[in-house]
Formats: structure tokens, sequence, C-alpha cells
């Protein structure tokens, strides 16, 4: 039997996703690995670093509304491809560095 709760699908929808960009991915793409793609949509997602609002593992943790975004930031990106994951995965890093900044100013 399968658990079809909202997060189990949503869950299904990000591994699938996930699989065919890992898949997709070309030496010219910033990033080619599953948990970087799970950076990028959850980030973006969360229009924050994710892990700052919800702890590990994400697709656990995150409303289910932010969820449901990354999926659509997954298949939005397999779709459009290297412009949008290249802008995304910026967006992503700025919110990065933006912490690790905060961080080393404000002990």
């Amino acid at each position: 039997m399968t658990d079809a709760t909202p997060r189990a699908t949503l869950k299904g929808a990000l591994d699938r996703h996930v699989a065919t960009l890992v898949a997709m991915a070309t030496p010219d793409w910033p990033i080619s690995a599953d948990h970087c793609f799970l950076r990028v949509a959850y980030d973006n997602a969360m229009g924050d670093r994710w892990d700052q609002a919800a702890r590990r593992p994400a697709w656990r943790h995150l409303p289910l509304d932010r969820l449901a975004v990354a999926v659509d930031i997954l298949a939005r990106i397999a779709a459009e491809g290297l412009p949008l994951l290249a802008a995304l995965n910026t967006i992503s890093l700025d919110y990065r560095r933006r912490h690790a900044h905060a961080l080393r100013h404000h002990p």
C-alpha cells in the first residue's frame, strides 16, 4: 500500500523532478548533484535559506504550500533549462552568502 498523503505525493514529485534534472545536467550547468537542485528549489520556494526556517529533511518539515512551490520550481527548471537554473542558483547562493556574512559579523 502506498502513502497517498499530500506530503508523500509532493515528495514523490520532488524525487522524480530531481532525477530528471540530474539526468539532464550538462557540464555547462552550474550544478548537477541532486542535493544542489533541492537547495535551489527549497531556498527559492522559501524566499530565503530554507534551513533557517525548517529542520531537515526539508520535504518533511517545510509547509506544504512551500513544498508545492519547490516542486513547481523544479518542473520549471526542467522545462526552461540553464537560464532559469543559473538565475535561481545565484539567488540561492546569495541567500546563503547573506546568512554567512551575518554570522561572521554578529556572533
